[in-house]
């Protein structure tokens, strides 16, 4: 006797797609959306929340916004679509206070709607505490902008660190809320670390060769309709 898949309970149904969706993440969401796509009974497990859930949390285990604030299967596509640059391959990799006092970028990640910023910040408790890396600042500069000058960027609105220690060192990331738009073309993304007296840290410097390298045009036209940025080319000196 032969039996059709849609046949079997749905307890058993949910047991495949988690199993599906167990196995290694590089492929979890093109087998989940293979498997669901195959009838119209199926498309339903994709407003299942839950399956998304498990896969945005395997890729950023670091999420703490809940399904009240947000739907897990947007985020899930948001974590998808992010490239990340490694600090061998940005155009420099530390904003420096003094010799004491410097924060590294060990990478930077893309996403559609902002950009993350990995930091280890050190200093020596010889000029006191170090600087609330809250403080800290992306912008978009003309590419004859001055090293010491402190642009006016976009300030982060969410922080994890493994170590925060104030006398010593910082070692998390910041999120900035920053999307790259083809409006860029020509400029260069700087970080600068805390308050004051740090020097710009190019990030790197935004062209059509930039934007092949690492893929970035799906997110332009995956989120081109996310809402207009900040202008960031007004400067103050430190």
């Amino acid at each position: 006797m032969e039996t059709s898949i849609l046949d079997l309970p749905n307890e058993l149904i949910e047991m495949i797609i988690f199993y599906i969706i167990g196995q290694p993440w590089k492929d979890d969401v093109h087998d989940f959306l293979s498997v669901t796509s195959t009838c119209r009974d199926f498309r339903r497990f994709t407003q299942d929340e839950r399956y998304w859930r498990i896969m945005a949390l395997r890729r950023d285990p670091t999420c703490e916004q809940s399904s009240d604030t947000i739907k897990w299967s947007d985020y899930c596509k948001e974590i998808f679509h992010q490239r990340t640059i490694p600090s061998d391959q940005l155009r420099e990799h530390i904003s420096r206070y003094n010799d004491n006092y410097f924060c590294t970028i060990e990478k930077v990640s893309i996403w559609p709607s902002k950009i993350r910023v990995h930091i280890d910040e050190r200093g020596d408790y010889s000029l006191g505490t170090i600087q609330d890396p809250a403080q800290s600042i992306i912008a978009l500069v003309d590419t004859n902008f001055s090293t010491f000058n402190r642009p006016i960027g976009i300030r982060t609105n969410h922080s994890r660190f493994s170590i925060t220690d104030e006398r010593s060192e910082y070692v998390g990331y910041l999120d900035f809320p920053y999307n790259i738009s083809l409006n860029a073309i020509g400029k260069n993304l700087i970080f600068q670390y805390g308050i004051s007296g740090y020097t710009n840290t190019i990030l790197f410097h935004i062209d059509r060769t930039f934007i092949r390298k690492y893929n970035l045009v799906p997110l332009f036209k995956k989120f081109k309709k996310v809402p207009r940025q900040p202008i960031l080319l007004r400067t103050k000196s430190v």
